[in-house]
């Protein structure tokens, strides 16, 4: 155990026990850095905390057989993943606006020749269980059109915009923050860009 919370890799196990995808590992492993950092949750003042219950009955000899089959790494798994939930009810509980989408990845993007000052930001959350990917672009750099059009942000193949994400409009100092969505399947893209409205020339790459 490390001076600041358990081993992530002595607490779940190595690749071969668990069966992981690098993937799935290193969401676990951003899991388990948060409840680090959360930390263990307040002591209740004495006058709320509940009596102290009766002890439980022992569970029947078919459930404690059952439990003694599950295998190590997929208990702890398992532990990590419901911790995680208390931890995510609990910060959207007390933020008062309900639970809040992790953020699945940020991609960043760069501006082209035809806007070399120009950067953008795409934070990617987790879908939801309709498929949508809930996004966020934060621009600098890229000044409104002089033709008044909206800026749109397209997902790629190819490098051709195929799918679109979103339009936006820049403040006059070229920055701005607009959430998005992308209701596709988001491995079928490989990469975004940003174009005017009615131009096929990007602005901005990923």
């Amino acid at each position: 155990m490390s001076e600041h919370g358990p081993d992530f890799d002595e607490l779940v196990g190595s690749t071969e026990e668990t069966g992981l995808s690098p993937a799935e590992r290193q969401r676990l492993r951003r899991v388990h850095e948060l409840l680090i950092e959360a930390g263990p949750p307040p002591e209740l003042s004495s006058r709320l905390e509940p009596p102290t219950p009766a002890p439980a009955a022992a569970p029947p000899p078919r459930r404690v057989a059952a439990a003694r089959r599950l295998p190590r790494p997929r208990f702890r798994l398992i532990a990590i993943a419901a911790a995680f939930g208390v931890l995510a009810f609990g910060v959207g509980y007390l933020a008062g606006g309900g639970p809040d989408y992790e953020t699945f990845s940020d991609v960043a993007m760069t501006g082209t020749s035809a806007a070399e000052s120009a950067h953008a930001t795409i934070q990617v959350f987790d879908a939801d269980a309709a498929g949508n990917w809930p996004m966020e672009i934060s621009v600098t750099g890229l000044k409104p059109p002089t033709s008044g059009k909206p800026y749109e942000v397209w997902l790629t193949r190819g490098g051709a915009p195929v799918a679109l994400c979103g339009s936006f409009l820049a403040d006059p100092d070229g920055t701005t923050r607009v959430p998005m969505n992308a209701p596709f399947k988001l491995k079928d893209f490989d990469g975004w860009i940003v174009v005017e409205q009615g131009s096929d020339v990007p602005l901005l790459t990923t």
